[in-house]
């Protein structure tokens, strides 16, 4: 546990540290970390799908991994679709063409292209939004603390389980107790944004409100946090089943105690896209 937990704090000690250190120079730094985070997910699933039995195409895979970036940021939502259907484009030609691929192969690759990719592919237009820094801190906040208070609440007061064909040793109290993480997750950024403002003293920042009413603002953050909290844990055993259907205990090795990049990405990836449609929202009614 201790293991855990300490790779834990060192995790958030760097992602934080490049949110309110680094992104203040420019907001360019955390998108290094998320093409980097990208990267390790994609080649994870890619790495998990041939333990599985699978063989997905890893040229296609590669054309989505480099190309969603940039056509985002240019292109924003329609840079999304383009990655999608170049890479798809690259892969049905392959499958044509090298006929060591069978059609569950084509049908793994473009499961890479959704699962992680496009998934974690709005992270980019939040953090060049107006609200980059609120939208990044919920969409990791909101996780951290689902996760964070599923586990302890878990272990501490154990009782049934959740789904035990899925993950065994998640209990309905440390679900419970996330869900209420997760609430305590976007009630956190409503502090630091929309009540106290304290987050100003940073640069790039932007917006360091969500509405105009802070009472409005709460009610949105409680109904996201309580969301949130479902969708994240979801997100988690969605992944845990992946891996049980493959046969591996982690995605990597990378972190001790925590498997790999998609092992703390599994609730994240579910979290960014109701980030991005909340923001959507809140621009569209400004």
């Amino acid at each position: 546990m201790w293991k855990r937990i300490a790779t834990a704090v060192v995790l958030l000690g760097i992602v934080f540290g490049t949110l309110l250190g680094l992104r203040q120079i420019h907001t360019s730094f955390a998108d290094v970390i998320g093409i980097l985070v990208c990267f390790l997910g994609a080649w994870e699933m890619y790495t998990a799908l041939k333990k599985s039995g699978y063989n997905p195409i890893g040229w296609a895979v590669l054309v989505i991994a480099l190309a969603t970036y940039p056509l985002t940021v240019i292109f924003k939502e329609n840079g999304i679709l383009m990655s999608i259907a170049f890479a798809t484009m690259v892969a049905i030609i392959i499958f044509t063409f090298s006929h060591k691929y069978e059609l569950k192969d084509l049908l793994s690759t473009f499961m890479i292209f959704i699962y992680p990719i496009a998934m974690f592919a709005p992270f980019f237009l939040l953090n060049h939004s107006e609200y980059g820094m609120l939208a990044i801190m919920l969409m990791l906040l909101v996780p951290v603390l689902t996760d964070t208070m599923a586990y302890f609440v878990g272990i501490t007061f154990r009782g049934p389980k959740l789904c035990p064909e899925i993950s065994p040793k998640k209990t309905i109290s440390g679900a419970v107790g996330g869900v209420l993480g997760g609430i305590l997750g976007a009630m956190l950024v409503f502090i630091l944004f929309d009540y106290t403002g304290c987050m100003e003293v940073f640069k790039n920042v932007g917006s360091l409100q969500l509405l105009d009413s802070k009472v409005k603002s709460a009610i949105v953050y409680g109904v996201v946090g309580l969301v949130g909290g479902v969708i994240c844990e979801l997100g988690d055993l969605g992944a845990s089943w992946i891996k049980r259907k493959a046969e591996i205990k982690d995605f990597g090795k990378i972190f001790p105690g925590h498997g790999g990049m998609m092992d703390r990405l599994d609730s994240i990836l579910f979290m960014i896209p109701i980030v991005y449609f909340v923001i959507s929202i809140v621009e569209i009614m400004h």
